[in-house]
C-alpha cells in the first residue's frame, strides 16, 4: 500500500511539475504579446453612491472632520467628499480607498481638489504601497495645498508611478491637514487591472483554478478573461502560468486578531442545552427509531453533527413538562417522608432516559447537570409547585440533601454521571404558573453544609453550584462565598442571561478567582427573533461574551421543541424556540439560528479544551475567542457583526494568513500546530453558507 501511495504521489507531482513547465513556456512565448489595457480602478470616485458614507471610502484621521457632502459646490454630480481640521496643527483626516496591484505595473493618481475660504489648509494625495502583511513599503505623495487658498476647482495628478517590488496593495488617500477644508472630487486611478487568478477563493493559484479557466477556453467569459477582451485564450493562458502556484490573500485592512497559546484561561466543560420533559418527549416519542437517532447525530456527534456536549437536566418538572408536574418523592397531601421512602425516578424512565442513553452512546463525552425547579411539596411552607420556600427544619433540608444523593444514585444505576447540580433553578423568581421555589444565599449556605458531608459519605465527586439565576444579582453569590465552609463546598456559581449584564461572570471571578463559573440558560424565543442574520450574530457574540467572560460551559434552554413550541402542559414560557425544532406531523427537522451559532463552536471546542488568549477587539464590529483541544489544535471563533465583508489577519506564533469574512457571519478556524494547514467553516447570515467547509488556506 505504501508503494502504491508513493507512486500516486510521484505521478501527482510529475503533472503538477509537467503544467508548471508548460505554463512557464507558454509564459515565455507570450510575454511580448499580452499586457492589460490601462483602465480605472478606482470605485465611485465622484462620491455618488452611499449609503451614511460613500461606497467603497473609509475616512480615518487624528480629530478634524471627513464629511461626506451634497451641495451646489461639487465639481460635478451632487456628491463630493471634505477632510481637515480647525483644531491644533498635529491633527488631520483622509479618506482612503484600497486596490490591488501587482509589481512593476503602472499606475496614474489624480483628483479634482479646492479648499474653503478660511484658514491655511495643507492637503496632498498620497499612495501607500503595502506588502502582503499589510505593512507600508514606500510611499508617494503629491502636495495640493501648503497653507494657501485656492477657491477654484483644479486637476492634479501623480503622474505615472510604477508599483514597487513586493508590493500586492495600495491605500490611495486624499489628506486635509492643519488648518483649513480641502474639498475633493472625481477621484481617478489608471493603472493595469490586477485579475485575481485564484477562482474558487482558496488563496492559491492551483489545478482547481486551471480547470475553470480551462471550461471557459475560447469562450467569451467575464469571470476567467484575464485581458479585459471578454474571451478567454492563450494571453489570459500566460498571465495565468505566471501566476501558478502563487498564494492571493486579501488586502490587509488594518483588522488583526494574534492568538497566543501560550497564555491559557479557564478550561472548558462543554456547549449543550436542556433535554426538558417537553424536548425528551418530542424526541422519544414522536420520532422513529431512524428518525431518532438521525436527530441525536445532529446534536452530539461532532463529525456529522454539532457535538454538543453539555446537558442541563430538569430534576421533576420544569415549565417544559408535556403533561403533568412532578417530583421524585411524591406523597398524599398532608404527609411528609423525611426518609424518603417514596423516593422514585420511574417517570423519567420511559424517555427522558432512555433518550439520554442513546445520546451518550453517540458522545460518551456528554457531561450532564442536575437542576430542580422544585423539591418535593411537602418540603415547601406553601405546599404549592409554583411558590413559596423550604420550610425552616433541619429534617427538611436533610431530606433535600439526600434527595440529591439519591438522584445522582438513581441516575447511576442507569449508566449515566451526574456531573453537576445547581441548589435550585432562579431562587429569586416564584413563578406561579409552573414549579419554582424562592431560596436566600442563608438557605443555600445551610443546605450545602448538608450536601456535601453527605456526598462524600457516599463517594460522589458531583460538583455543587450557587445562584443559578440571571447576572443582575452577583451580591447572592458573593454573600454565599462570604461563608468560608460554604464557599469550600461550592465549585462555582451559575448564570442566566435574562436581566442584567454579562460582566457580572467576570465580577464575581474576579472577588473569588478560584471558584468556576458556569453559564446555564438562555433561551430564543420570539422576543428576540430579529430573523435569521440578526439572531445568529446575537447568538454568536453572546458566546463571546459568555466565554470572554470566564464561563466554563454555554448552555442554551430546549433542545428541541415542536411547531407550537411544546409540547407543553399551560404555565411558562409559550413563546420560546428549541435548538431545533420537530415537526410533530411530518416529524421534519428545522435549525434555529442558535443551532449553527453554537455549531461553529460545539463542533471544534472538545471537551477539556481551554481557552487560550486572543485580540479581545481587532476593529470594525468584528468579535472572537480561541481555544486550545487537548489535542493541540487551536480553534479562533470570529464573529464579523458588520453588514459588509473585512479582510481579517489571523497571526499565530510568528505566522499570519488573510481570510475575507463574509458579512453577518460566524467563521470558525482550526489548525494543527507543525502544520500551515488552517480548516475554514462560515456560517452566513444570509444562509448560503451553513456551518459550510471552505477551502483550505494557509500560513505564511
Amino acid at each position: 500500500m505504501y508503494k502504491v501511495r508513493r507512486y500516486k504521489l510521484l505521478l501527482a507531482n510529475s503533472r503538477l511539475a509537467f503544467l508548471r513547465t508548460a505554463f512557464l513556456v507558454v509564459s515565455a512565448l507570450c510575454s511580448n504579446l499580452c499586457c492589460a489595457a490601462p483602465q480605472e480602478l478606482v470605485l465611485n470616485g465622484g462620491f455618488e453612491s452611499g449609503s451614511g458614507s460613500p461606497d467603497n471610502w473609509a475616512s480615518r484621521g487624528n480629530g478634524g472632520y471627513a464629511v461626506w457632502k451634497n451641495d451646489s459646490w461639487g465639481q460635478t454630480g451632487t456628491w463630493y467628499v471634505i477632510a481637515g481640521t480647525n483644531g491644533s496643527s498635529d491633527q488631520y483626516q483622509e479618506w482612503v480607498q484600497t486596490i490591488a496591484v501587482v509589481s512593476g505595473t503602472s499606475f496614474a493618481f489624480s483628483v479634482d481638489s479646492r479648499t474653503e475660504n478660511w484658514g491655511t489648509p495643507t492637503g496632498y494625495i498620497q499612495i501607500d504601497w503595502k506588502n502582503a502583511m499589510g505593512t507600508t513599503i514606500s510611499s508617494t505623495q503629491k502636495i495640493l495645498f501648503s497653507g494657501s487658498k485656492k477657491l477654484t476647482w483644479a486637476r492634479y495628478s501623480t503622474g505615472a508611478m510604477t508599483v514597487p517590488p513586493g508590493a500586492v496593495t495600495a491605500d490611495f488617500i486624499l489628506h486635509g491637514g492643519y488648518y483649513g477644508t480641502i474639498l475633493f472630487d472625481q477621484v481617478s486611478v489608471i493603472g493595469e487591472k490586477f485579475v485575481n487568478p485564484d477562482f474558487n477563493g482558496d488563496y492559491i493559484a492551483d489545478f482547481e483554478d486551471f480547470s475553470r479557466l480551462a471550461g471557459s477556453w475560447l469562450k467569451s467569459s467575464t469571470i476567467y478573461d484575464m485581458t479585459s477582451d471578454n474571451y478567454v485564450d492563450i494571453y489570459d493562458l500566460a498571465i495565468f502560468a505566471s501566476d501558478w502556484l502563487g498564494s492571493f490573500y486579501p488586502p490587509y485592512q488594518g483588522y488583526e486578531v494574534v492568538v497566543n497559546d501560550a497564555v491559557k484561561y479557564q478550561t472548558i466543560d462543554g456547549f449543550g442545552a436542556s433535554l426538558t420533559d417537553s424536548s425528551a418527549y418530542l424526541i422519544g416519542h414522536y420520532l422513529n427509531s431512524t428518525e431518532r437517532t438521525n436527530v441525536l447525530k445532529d446534536l452530539f456527534d461532532p463529525n456529522t453533527g454539532i457535538g454538543l456536549t453539555y446537558l442541563r437536566q430538569p430534576m421533576g418538572s420544569s415549565d417544559f413538562r408535556h403533561s403533568v408536574d412532578y417530583s421524585y418523592d411524591e406523597v398524599p397531601s398532608g404527609s411528609t417522608d423525611y426518609n424518603l421512602t417514596s423516593f422514585s425516578i420511574n417517570y423519567d424512565t420511559t424517555y427522558i432516559i432512555p433518550v439520554l442513553q442513546e445520546a451518550l452512546a453517540i458522545s460518551p463525552d456528554i457531561k450532564i447537570m442536575g437542576t430542580p425547579w422544585s423539591p418535593p411539596r411537602w418540603m415547601k411552607n406553601t405546599t404549592a409547585w409554583g411558590s413559596g420556600s423550604l420550610i425552616n427544619d433541619d429534617r427538611v433540608y436533610r431530606a433535600l440533601a439526600n434527595y440529591f444523593v439519591k438522584y445522582i444514585q438513581a441516575y447511576a444505576e442507569w449508566g449515566i454521571d451526574i456531573n453537576a447540580v445547581t441548589l435550585q433553578n432562579e431562587p429569586y423568581y416564584e413563578p406561579g404558573s409552573y414549579p419554582g421555589m424562592r431560596m436566600e444565599p442563608a438557605d443555600q449556605i445551610r443546605l450545602v453544609k448538608f450536601m456535601r458531608p453527605f456526598f462524600d459519605a457516599n463517594g460522589i465527586d458531583t460538583k455543587i453550584l450557587t445562584w443559578d439565576h440571571n447576572w443582575d444579582n452577583t451580591a447572592f453569590v458573593l454573600t454565599v462565598y462570604a461563608d468560608s465552609v460554604a464557599r469550600s463546598y461550592f465549585d462555582g456559581s451559575a448564570w442566566h442571561h435574562y436581566g442584567g449584564d454579562v460582566s457580572a461572570q467576570t465580577t464575581v471571578h474576579n472577588a473569588y478567582p478560584a471558584k468556576n463559573i458556569y453559564f446555564t440558560e438562555g433561551s430564543d424565543g420570539t422576543w428576540n427573533d430579529g430573523g435569521f442574520s440578526a439572531d445568529l450574530i446575537r447568538n454568536g457574540n453572546f458566546v463571546v461574551d459568555v466565554i470572554r467572560n470566564w464561563a466554563k460551559t454555554v448552555v442554551k434552554w430546549n433542545l428541541a421543541l415542536d411547531q407550537y413550541n411544546g409540547p407543553k402542559i399551560a404555565g411558562g414560557c409559550d413563546t420560546c424556540y428549541g435548538f431545533i425544532t420537530i415537526n410533530s406531523v411530518t416529524h421534519a427537522v428545522s435549525h434555529r439560528p442558535h443551532y449553527y451559532a453554537i455549531g461553529q463552536a460545539s463542533k471544534f471546542v472538545r471537551l477539556g479544551a481551554v481557552r487560550i488568549d486572543s485580540t479581545p477587539s481587532p476593529g470594525a464590529n468584528i468579535k472572537n475567542v480561541s481555544f486550545q483541544n487537548p489535542d493541540g489544535s487551536i480553534v479562533c471563533f470570529v464573529v464579523n457583526q458588520d453588514a459588509s465583508p473585512h479582510n481579517l489577519r489571523i497571526a499565530w506564533n510568528t505566522l499570519s494568513f488573510i481570510y475575507t469574512l463574509p458579512a453577518s457571519s460566524i467563521s470558525t478556524f482550526v489548525w494543527q500546530p507543525g502544520s500551515n494547514e488552517v480548516n475554514v467553516w462560515i456560517t452566513s447570515g444570509d444562509g448560503t453558507k451553513l456551518l459550510q467547509k471552505q477551502h483550505t488556506v494557509y500560513f505564511q
